[in-house]
């Protein structure tokens, strides 16, 4: 299938109800929400360490040669920055990324191709990802030739 133009828009609401569907269920990450505000992915949770961590991460979405990049641009934890903590954050999202083909680590970005994760969980399709753009409440994604 062969994708010519396509405008889709996810709410933080779809896009909280599609983390909560698709995150492992041994995922020890609790309360975990998604906000989007400041052209930015705020993801918030606790992470139980020694004791329950409160955090925030914050990431930047983009398209890079055709697949879907996310960028880690701030990481708080127990409302300071937090590099003990943060460690222990990524690992949880590599963990989640070694589960899929679709999604690799290149730096300090995760990259998703969009297309692998369609075959994988609806149909095969050449999309032909142009743009992804965070607004408050919404993502706006835009693809076709």
């Amino acid at each position: 299938m062969e994708l010519y133009a396509l405008r889709l828009s996810f709410s933080e609401q779809d896009l909280n109800e599609l983390l909560r569907k698709y995150i492992p269920k041994d995922t020890e990450v609790e309360d975990l929400r998604l906000k989007l505000a400041d052209h930015a992915v705020h993801i918030t949770g606790i992470y139980p360490f020694f004791i329950p961590v409160r955090f925030e991460t914050i990431w930047e979405l983009g398209v890079e040669a055709g697949h879907a990049s996310a960028r880690l641009t701030s990481f708080k934890a127990m409302g300071v920055p937090g590099n003990i903590f943060k460690s222990a954050v990524v690992k949880i999202v590599e963990d989640i990324a070694k589960h899929e083909h679709w999604i690799r680590i290149v730096g300090d970005r995760f990259l998703a191709d969009i297309e692998l994760a369609c075959a994988k969980y609806a149909v095969a399709a050449h999309l032909h990802l142009k743009s992804i753009q965070v607004r408050t409440g919404m993502v706006l994604v835009e693809a076709g030739h």
